[in-house]
């Protein structure tokens, strides 16, 4: 989630989950935030040349 992203887009996904009976609630969007924090936080450099090596990328070509 970035901060660039116009609030009515939240606003929409909340409406979207409430008609199909999942409901929103403030503590679960910060739940969910922090887990999205704590897993970005996760993905060092380390870890994302690990990864290649392992899928076998070329790290010149790897974004």
């Amino acid at each position: 989630m970035t901060n660039s992203e116009p609030s009515g887009v939240h606003d929409d996904t909340t409406a979207q989950l409430a008609s199909v009976g999942i409901p929103v609630t403030e503590e679960g969007k910060e739940r969910a935030r922090r887990r999205l924090s704590e897993a970005a936080a996760r993905r060092t450099p380390e870890l994302r040349a690990t990864w290649r090596k392992q899928l076998g990328v070329d790290p010149q070509r790897a974004a």
